[in-house]
């Protein structure tokens, strides 16, 4: 063999394992838009209480036109009808999300979304366990969400999932109890929103305080499981806390004054004090209408750059 045969080989082989490196170390970020996506999550991602026209008028509050995910309605801009701007008519979403889920009913998401085949899955969790009493056990957490995860990859091993941060829920004590707004106050007693936070809502005292802080630190303890989870696969992007760093006002929670009223208990037993909707379905916890708008603009600014960009 030719000393110059010899190089070509060494040169055709040096081409080979920088393309196989290439492969490997490939950033998640790098992918084509998708045409198929799935949802997973809790009543985040079912826009719960988001109201508006077309949204259902009984106890079932889900109103998934409105999700930041996979929404239809204008308004909201979803993480879905940016996609379709790319590929018009051509992009079909699942909303696999349930209202109330906690990690443990995330394998089962996964697996109804597995079926569906999707290119791209978004995933937001996390909320229900921390307010759950007792929140979740964070190994315990931290292995329904790997399971899930699993679930997905096992599906599709090429799938792209979008791992979104649990918001800082604390804010939400923040800006209803500085000054203390009575709506919120009565609501969070009556719907038993949250407890684990919600609770004594404007005491001073010490286990109260300390409450609130150790609430805060179990939801980024979540966060920070969620991100190892996500770390284990190539094709899963968390998305860098944008979401718990992402700063809400009044007007991004389900409020009397801009969650339309329901004739039905308990609802219509809880009169509203000041201006808004009678008989409101508000509980002070869940994004509204411009809520879920903004969680679909902060999730997209987080989510795969070589499809985010093209917006």
């Amino acid at each position: 063999m030719t000393c110059s045969s010899r190089l070509r080989i060494l040169a055709l082989a040096a081409v080979a394992l920088l393309a196989a490196l290439a492969l490997i170390a490939a950033p998640a970020s790098a992918t084509k838009p998708p045409r198929t996506m799935a949802a997973l999550g809790d009543s985040i991602t079912r826009a719960y209480n988001s109201s508006g026209p077309g949204c259902p008028s009984g106890p079932g509050l889900d109103c998934p036109k409105n999700s930041w995910a996979t929404g239809t309605n204008p308004a909201v801009d979803s993480q879905l009808q940016r996609l379709e701007a790319m590929h018009p008519g051509d992009v079909t979403a699942y909303n696999d999300a349930v209202s109330g889920a906690r990690a443990v009913n995330l394998l089962a998401q996964a697996s109804a979304a597995a079926a569906q085949d999707p290119d791209y899955v978004t995933i937001e969790i996390g909320a229900n366990d921390a307010c759950a009493l007792p929140p979740t056990p964070l190994a315990t957490f931290r292995t329904q969400v790997e399971s899930a995860l699993g679930t997905l990859v096992n599906g599709d091993p090429k799938v792209y999932v979008q791992m979104a941060s649990i918001p800082d829920i604390n804010q939400l004590h923040s800006l209803f109890t500085s000054p203390p707004d009575p709506n919120a106050l009565t609501r969070w007693a009556a719907f038993n929103v949250c407890q684990g936070l919600l609770a004594n809502p404007l005491s001073t005292a010490t286990a109260d305080v300390a409450r609130r802080a150790a609430f805060r630190a179990g939801v980024i303890a979540y966060n920070g499981a969620l991100e190892q989870a996500c770390a284990e696969l190539k094709r899963c992007l968390y998305d860098g806390n944008a979401v718990f760093d992402s700063t809400f006002t009044r007007a991004d929670v389900a409020t009397v004054a801009n969650t339309e009223g329901i004739d039905v208990f308990p609802f219509n037993a809880i009169p509203i004090v000041g201006e808004g909707f009678a008989n409101s379905s508000a509980d002070y916890f869940h994004p509204s209408l411009q809520g879920q708008a903004q969680l679909a603009a902060t999730t997209w600014n987080a989510s795969f750059r070589d499809f985010a960009k093209r917006r």
